[in-house]
């Protein structure tokens, strides 16, 4: 049993983490993990608070626009009805080509505001998310 709560807890803990590229939960305030209570409730805080999946290809689509088309200032809107909103603002393009963003995604009266950057890799023509 104890093995369990350790591997949930790891996993909480990895959804739950700040990798804005991945973790599309607004929850804020999760309770320190001492119990199998507060373990339970951290589990249910998150997922109630992840950003459905039709806003998470909204919130993708605007970031690809961002690192294909914008310039440093402009910023792209995304919304599904009813459900959640966002703001992509593309702040800074270095002498790299990384692109940097500050992110805003609400949801379920929750607001989250991150910052990301990508950067271009011509070997793979593909970007890369940095952390």
């Amino acid at each position: 049993m104890r093995h369990l709560l350790i591997l949930l807890s790891i996993s909480v803990l990895s959804a739950c983490s700040s990798a804005p590229s991945t973790n599309f939960s607004v929850a804020t305030n999760y309770q320190p993990n001492r119990s199998a209570y507060d373990l339970g409730v951290n589990i249910i805080k998150h997922r109630y608070y992840t950003v459905p999946k039709e806003a998470r290809g909204e919130y993708t689509t605007c970031v690809d626009y961002a690192l294909r088309e914008m310039q440093v200032g402009e910023q792209c809107k995304w919304e599904v009805p009813g459900q959640a909103i966002g703001i992509v603002k593309l702040v800074q393009i270095d002498a790299t080509g990384c692109h940097t963003m500050f992110n805003t995604m609400m949801y379920r009266g929750k607001q989250k505001n991150w910052q990301e950057t990508a950067c271009y890799n011509g070997s793979t023509k593909r970007w890369k998310f940095i952390e």
